[in-house]
Order: structure tokens, then C-alpha cells, then sequence
């Protein structure tokens, strides 16, 4: 025993390997057990059958695991069941018509299309609609001379069918790491964002930390909806109520943290100054550095107390905010001091809430919770209505069924070894649903493609198949694990499985290394250049993506505007459909930058139109901040009456039906609010920022008309 272990305390070391679990991210934990299971699958059936039944067996499990995502249990039973029936009748039928050669490409095309359509489901169905390719693929690679027999078919459906069972029961027993790790994430990327906000009040006018800041507020969208999928739908129990109860606290501190950008706060008051800004961005760096140790103590179990220091220090700098300056700014400093006082209240009791003993109670009823969770539905009639010429799904599948299945035919003629299956695959892959999302996939996947094949070379130096078969199994579990983290890694393990599999499938033929890469490049031009064809440009769905989100921030509007206490969840669900509205928005204004000119998007008027939401959402937030502070001890019999105006007049100015109207407060409603401090400022904006959204709006959906 060295003597770095022998100085560790037995049960420290018992720990360790405990402690070094925890710390691994959910992607990583999630690509080792689908490496396992694939091994248990390959392994059993091997034993039990020989190898050709295990050949079999591992092509239809793999598929299988691509859907062995992330998620709650029924899901994963769900999702993987729907891989595995998909991917098996696309092999099946493939395998069938082969012998046929005049409708083997038209039997390609339709296979293709029906799995890209499968994407009519959403993006929860984007693994079972790829497992359905794989399947294909695998099926391609089967020597012509084996064919289609019951026992191939028999051992393929026994490999699958064993991975959805290891499937559902790691996941059962994965709940609690999922729903920790989801938690984890979620804080620190709460942490990363306020830290984007800070670099952003610090030099206000650098646009790379704009888009810094929009690219963390989609990070973080993304991870809490993850996290809201696991943990709202848990059942009770203390530590179901505790990662509820800080998940909440963490979506009111994202909201005020957006409320709270500095040329939001501030518009009123002119630019802020130098030492105001360096102050705000010192308290959010502040505020990250205590998100940090929450999210420690949630990774490891740990609880990092709030250093007394951090803790000091954020209180001076607030108090050093709020001081008189008297040079008219006094207004706009007691606000944003307001709102970051109101942020730190809450990363306060978010870390309160992990003191031992501390049983935090749910605010809301589990039942409320489920409006946060994405629905996990898989009617037909999303398939029937996506059958429409239309429908973005419909013309996707359309192009990319089409060059799937010219690249298959002219790949058959190519002058070297024939893996036409290999550009079929490069040309799924880097065909997406967007052209901005396409080049991405393009370059990542010829780039993950030649380092893939520089390991292959290095593998190809073992004669062992048996280690062989170990490296596939691997690099199956990495190219899962790094799907959704970095894409050219997954096209690197994805490179290493084709080629292996090719190999062990033809027993023993030759490494095609410089095919598979001349491959991945003709499929990769072909997928990139079809996407010009038939296109869906971004917009066809703008006119529908607009009306969506004045209909959400419509319903937050009566929300956060009135009185009376409704159910407790409702606001906060109203909120968040308003935010998750414009930030789609918002993904197709980066998305038409790489557009042809001719149909892009005008970059200004979108620009005007997402900067007018965020503010009105900014100010609404505050409004509903100052209803909750001030409102119960000041209001005015009138004020009810007066906010209900205040949302009609709301209402008005969203309409894209005028670009002239103006709406204004009467003089009687200005005293009602004038009751409520910070109030009347905070709505006069709002119904600025309305006209300025419903103005944009006429003018985008009048672009998009005239096309």
C-alpha cells in the first residue's frame, strides 16, 4: 500500500470511490451504463448462442440505447420501447426488399423519410427517429450472402428487447442521481449566468457578452426544464420537497436576475454610471460565488456554510448602492438595489434550505408543479399533421429522404469499397431542421470523422477481436454519452463503431479507414447542399411563433397584474411560457443569420421586437414586485379596478393591428398607482415597451406576408 493510501482513514477510503461517483457529470454516469448494458446484452447472447446470434443481438440493442436518455423512468421505457419497435421494422423491410434491386432506393427513401417524420413527435422523439437510421445502417452492413432469417430477426428482438429491460431498471435506479445531478446543473448554471450579467454591466456595450448572456439564459432554460421533468413529478418526501422548494427559489431568482439587467432597470434614468456598474457586477459575482457552494453541497452532500466575508461584503456594496449621491440617479439606484436586494434574499434561502434539520414546505401543490413538466405524449395525430406540405417536420423529411436516397445510389458507383450505408449515415446526420443548425453538424461531424479514423488506425494494430468487440461496445458509450455535450466526439466514437462493425460483421474483411473518411465528406456535401432544397426557412414559422408569444405575455399580463391571490403556481407557470415563447423567438433570430439574404429575417426588426419583450417581461416582474411589497398596505380601494385598465390598455398596445396606438393613463388612474411605490414608473414603461412589441410585430408579420 503506497503511503498516499495508507494515510486515508479505512472508511475515508471506502468513501472515495463513493465520492468520485457523485462527482461525475449525468451524461457521463448515463454513457457508462449504456456501455454496460450493451455489454451484458453482446456478452449473454454470446455465451448462450455464439457469435452470430450476438452480432445480431448488438446491432438492435445499440439502437435500442440511443433513446436511453436522461429522464424519468416511464419515459425511458417509453422512448427506448418506440426505438426498438422503429428501428427493428426499418431493418426488417430493408433486409426483406433487398434482394429486389429496382425498389431497393425508393425502399431506402421511404424508410428515411418515415424515421425523419417520426420527428413530428418533437424533440423527445429525435433518438428514436435516429435509432430508426442506425437500424438501417447496421442492416446495410449485413453481408448480402446472410439475408433475412427467422433467427437474425429472432436474436435481433431478444438484443433489444434485453436493452429496454436494462433500460427501464437503470433508470428506476438512477432516479435519485438524475434528479440530484439535474439540481446540480441547474444551480451552476445559475452561477454562470449571473456571472455573464456581471461581465455585461461591467462594459454594457460589448455585444460578444450580450450574446454571452443570451446564450446562458438558453443554457439555463434548458437545464431547469430538464430538472423540472424529474424532480416535479416525484413523488413526496423530504428530499423530494427540498429539490423542490430550491428548484422554485432558483426559477424566481433566473427571473429577477433577467429583471434586473442594467439597461432594463435603468432605461428611465439614461446609461448608468462607471462605479454603479463595477457595484452591480461585484454583488452578482458575489451572489455566484455562494451558488457555487449550494451546488457543491448538492453534488457531494457537503454543506459549504455562506462564508460570513461573502456574505458582509454583498450587504456593503447594497448599502454602498443605495447611498444619496445627489446627482439625480438616487431613484434608479434604490431600484436596481431593490431587485438585487430581492436576488440575494433568495440565493439566502436557497442555501438556508440545506441546513441540517431544516424541513422546507412546499409553496405550491404537487399538483400545480405539473404545468412546468413537458408532456410526454405520442398521439398519431401529430404524425397526421405533419403530413402537410407546410409543416417544417414535413418538408425536412421530404429533403432529407431525398438525398438520403440519392447519396445511397451514387455511393453504390463510387470506385473504391463499396459502404454506401456510411454515406447514408454522414448525410442523416448533418441534414438538421435549420441551415444554421446543419453547418454546425457539418464541420463537427467531418472533423469527429478523421479523428475517428486516426483511432481506428491505432485499434487495427490488434489482431483480437475479442478486444475489438471491447472497443466498440466503448466507443458506443462515448459517442451516447457526448450526443448532446460535443457532437464532433460523438461523430469521432460513432466513426470507430462503423468501421469496427463493418469488420467484425464481414469476419475479418480489411480496416476501411480512408473509405470511411472520403464517405463522411461526399455525405457530408451532399447533406449540406440539400438543404437548399425544399427548404424551411425560418420565416415560414415566424408570423406563428409571434402570435404565440404576445399570447403568452398576454396571460402573464393578467397574472402578475391583480390583487387577489389566484392558485400559487399559476404566475410562475404564466412566466415561464412567456420566457420559453421568446427565447423561441429569439433561437430564430441566430438561426436566419446563415440564411440566404434574399430570405433572411430583417435582423433589425427582430432585434427591436426581442429587446422590447425582454424589457416588458423586465418590467412587468418589477411591477409584480412592488404589488407584493407595498401593495396590501398602501393600495387604494381603486387599484383593483385600475390594473384591470392597466391590462386592457396592455392588451391594445400588443396588438399588431395598428402601428399608430399610443395607449395612455388617465389621470385618475396615475393617482391609484402613484399609492404603490415604484409602481406607475415601472407600468409607464411597460405600456412603452408594449407599443414598441406590437409595432414590431405588424412590421415582421407584414415582411413575412409580402414574400
Amino acid at each position: 500500500m503506497s503511503a498516499v493510501s495508507a494515510s486515508i482513514p479505512p472508511e475515508r477510503r471506502i468513501h472515495l470511490p463513493l465520492q468520485s461517483f457523485r462527482r461525475m457529470p449525468a451524461w457521463v454516469v448515463n454513457g457508462l451504463t449504456v456501455a454496460l448494458g450493451l455489454m451484458l446484452v453482446q456478452g449473454s447472447i454470446l455465451l448462450m448462442a455464439g457469435a452470430h446470434a450476438a452480432q445480431a443481438a448488438i446491432a438492435t440493442a445499440v439502437c435500442a440505447s440511443l433513446a436511453d436518455v436522461v429522464t424519468t423512468t416511464d419515459r425511458v421505457a417509453r422512448r427506448v420501447l418506440a426505438a426498438v419497435i422503429s428501428s427493428t421494422a426499418g431493418a426488417t423491410v430493408f433486409l426483406a426488399l433487398r434482394p429486389y434491386e429496382a425498389i431497393l432506393v425508393p425502399t431506402v427513401v421511404l424508410i428515411v423519410f418515415g424515421a425523419m417524420l417520426i420527428q413530428s413527435w418533437g424533440p423527445k422523439a429525435g433518438t428514436v427517429s435516429f435509432a430508426t437510421t442506425m437500424s438501417l445502417v447496421f442492416a446495410m452492413s449485413v453481408p448480402a450472402s446472410q439475408g433475412l432469417t427467422p433467427d437474425y430477426v429472432a436474436w435481433g428482438l431478444v438484443g433489444s428487447l434485453g436493452y429496454w429491460i436494462w433500460a427501464v431498471a437503470t433508470a428506476h435506479l438512477l432516479q435519485p442521481t438524475w434528479r440530484r445531478l439535474a439540481l446540480v446543473t441547474a444551480v451552476q448554471e445559475m452561477a454562470s449566468l449571473l456571472r455573464a450579467l456581471a461581465a455585461q454591466a461591467r462594459d454594457p456595450v460589448d455585444l460578444s457578452l450580450q450574446e454571452k448572456v443570451v446564450h446562458r439564459e438558453a443554457n439555463l432554460a434548458d437545464r431547469m426544464q430538464a430538472a423540472r421533468d424529474l424532480i416535479f413529478g416525484n413523488a413526496d418526501g423530504p428530499t423530494a420537497h427540498l429539490q423542490t422548494s430550491v428548484l422554485l427559489r432558483l426559477k424566481d431568482l433566473r427571473d429577477l436576475a433577467i429583471a434586473g439587467k442594467l439597461d432594463t432597470a435603468l432605461v428611465r434614468h439614461g446609461a448608468a454610471l462607471l462605479d454603479e456598474r463595477l457595484l452591480f457586477a461585484d454583488v452578482l459575482k458575489h451572489m455566484a460565488l455562494a451558488l457555487d457552494g449550494v451546488a457543491e453541497h448538492v453534488r457531494t452532500g457537503r454543506l459549504q456554510p455562506l462564508d460570513a466575508t461573502v456574505e458582509l461584503q454583498i450587504g456593503r456594496l447594497l448599502d454602498e448602492l443605495e447611498k444619496g449621491i445627489g446627482n439625480g440617479r438616487d431613484g434608479a439606484r434604490l431600484i436596481i438595489s431593490e431587485i438585487l436586494r430581492s436576488q440575494f434574499a433568495h440565493v439566502q434561502a436557497i442555501q438556508a434550505m440545506h441546513a441540517p434539520f431544516k424541513q422546507p414546505q412546499l409553496p405550491c401543490r404537487r399538483s400545480d408543479l405539473r404545468r412546468y413538466v413537458a408532456p410526454d405524449e405520442w398521439r398519431f395525430a401529430a404524425v397526421w399533421m405533419g403530413l402537410r406540405p407546410e409543416s417544417p417536420t414535413f418538408r425536412y423529411a421530404v429533403r432529407t429522404a431525398i438525398a438520403a436516397g440519392s447519396a445511397y445510389a451514387i455511393s453504390r458507383l463510387l470506385p473504391w469499397t463499396a459502404h454506401p450505408q456510411w454515406v447514408l449515415l454522414s448525410v442523416t446526420v448533418v441534414m438538421q431542421g435549420s441551415l444554421a443548425q446543419t453547418l454546425v453538424r457539418r464541420n463537427a461531424r467531418v472533423l469527429g470523422t478523421l479523428s475517428g479514423c486516426v483511432v481506428v488506425a491505432l485499434l487495427a494494430l490488434s489482431p483480437s477481436t475479442l478486444f475489438l468487440n471491447l472497443c466498440f461496445l466503448i466507443a458506443a458509450g462515448v459517442a451516447h454519452a457526448y450526443l448532446g455535450v460535443r457532437y464532433s466526439v460523438t461523430a469521432a466514437a460513432a466513426a470507430v463503431m462503423a468501421v469496427l462493425q463493418a469488420h467484425l460483421v464481414a469476419h475479418g474483411a480489411d480496416f476501411s479507414i480512408l473509405e470511411r473518411l472520403g464517405d463522411t465528406v461526399i455525405g457530408a456535401l451532399v447533406g449540406w447542399t440539400a438543404s437548399y432544397a425544399f427548404p424551411s426557412w425560418e420565416r415560414r414559422r415566424l408570423s406563428n411563433d409571434l402570435r404565440q408569444a404576445n399570447a403568452a405575455i398576454r396571460l402573464y399580463i393578467a397574472e402578475v397584474l391583480k390583487l387577489d391571490e389566484g392558485p400559487q403556481g399559476l404566475p410562475r407557470f404564466a412566466r415561464q411560457r412567456a420566457y420559453d415563447a421568446i427565447r423561441a423567438v429569439g433561437a430564430t433570430q441566430s438561426r436566419t443569420l446563415v440564411e440566404p439574404s434574399s430570405v433572411r429575417i430583417p435582423f433589425a426588426e427582430l432585434t427591436l421586437w426581442l429587446t422590447a419583450a425582454y424589457d416588458l417581461m423586465s418590467h412587468l416582474s418589477n411591477a409584480r414586485l412592488s404589488l407584493t411589497l407595498y401593495a396590501k398596505e398602501s393600495a387604494p380601494a381603486q387599484l383593483a379596478d385600475t390594473l384591470d385598465e392597466v391590462v386592457s390598455k396592455l392588451d391594445q398596445a400588443l396588438c399588431p393591428t395598428s402601428l399608430d396606438r399610443s395607449p395612455v393613463l388617465e389621470p385618475i388612474a396615475k393617482a391609484a398607482l402613484e399609492a404603490v411605490p415604484n409602481l406607475l414608473p415601472r407600468l409607464q414603461d411597460a405600456l412603452t415597451d408594449a407599443v414598441r412589441v406590437g409595432k414590431a410585430s405588424c412590421k415582421l408579420c407584414s415582411w413575412v406576408a409580402h414574400q
